[in-house]
C-alpha cells in the first residue's frame, strides 16, 4: 500500500458585514493497491453537515441604550455573522487509467452568531415588537448565507464525482486543489454578491428601526 497526505488551510477573507470566510481543510489518504480496486468505478462522494449557533449579549431599556450596546461590540457594524467550514478527505488508487479518485468525504460546518437582547422580556412593548421583527429578518438573512455554503459544497461534490483520472497521483492532488480553490472563489463571490444585493440585510429588514416615541 502506498499513501500520501497533505493538509491545507484557506486564509480568512472578509465578505462584508455579515459573513466570514469559508475554511477549507484538505486531507487525503491512499486507497489499496491497483489489483484490489476497480479504477473504472465512479467515485463515491459523501457529504455531511453540522450546524451550530451562538449569541452575544446587548443590553438597554431604551433605543439609545440598546444602540450604544451594539456600538460597544468588538465589531459594531456586524449584527450577525455566519461562518462556513468545509473539510475534505479523499481516497485514490493508481490503475490502468492512471491515478483515480475513488471516494471523498465532505464535512460542512455552518456556525451563526446572533445578538441576544438581555432585557427582551421586560423591555417596553414597542421595543419588543421591533426587536422581534428585526431578529426574524436577521435570521432569514443569515439562513441564506448558510444556503450559499451548502450550494457551493454540493457543486464541489459534483465536480469531484466527475473528476477524470490523472497521469500521476501528484497530478490528481493538484486537480483536487484546483477544485477546492474554485470552491473558495465561488463562495467568496456568491456571499459578496448576496451582501450587495441585500445591502447587508437592510433590504430584508435586518435593521432596528425605532420611532421617536419608542
Amino acid at each position: 500500500m502506498s499513501s500520501a497526505r497533505a493538509a491545507r488551510k484557506a486564509a480568512a477573507f472578509p465578505l462584508g458585514q455579515m459573513i466570514a470566510a469559508a475554511l477549507a481543510v484538505l486531507v487525503c489518504a491512499a486507497a489499496p493497491a491497483r489489483a484490489q480496486i476497480d479504477t473504472h468505478a465512479t467515485p463515491t462522494i459523501a457529504m455531511t453537515e453540522r450546524t451550530s449557533e451562538s449569541h452575544y449579549e446587548v443590553t438597554g431599556l431604551t433605543p439609545q441604550h440598546l444602540a450604544r450596546s451594539f456600538q460597544r461590540q468588538p465589531n459594531p457594524g456586524v449584527m450577525a455573522q455566519t461562518d462556513g467550514g468545509l473539510s475534505l478527505r479523499f481516497d485514490f488508487a493508481f490503475g490502468d487509467q492512471g491515478c483515480q479518485l475513488m471516494g471523498a468525504e465532505l464535512a460542512l460546518h455552518i456556525h451563526t452568531t446572533y445578538p441576544l437582547w438581555r432585557e427582551r422580556d421586560r423591555g417596553p412593548e414597542a421595543m419588543r415588537r421591533e426587536w422581534d421583527r428585526f431578529a426574524g429578518a436577521l435570521r432569514v438573512h443569515e439562513d441564506i448565507h448558510g444556503d450559499l455554503f451548502r450550494s457551493e459544497a454540493q457543486r464541489l461534490a459534483e465536480r469531484l464525482e466527475s473528476l477524470p483520472p490523472a497521469r500521476s497521483c501528484d497530478g490528481l492532488h493538484r486537480a483536487i486543489d484546483r477544485e477546492r480553490d474554485a470552491f473558495d472563489r465561488a463562495i467568496t463571490q456568491a456571499q459578496a454578491a448576496y451582501e450587495r444585493d441585500t445591502r447587508n440585510g437592510a433590504a430584508q429588514g435586518a435593521r432596528l428601526r425605532f420611532s421617536a416615541t419608542d
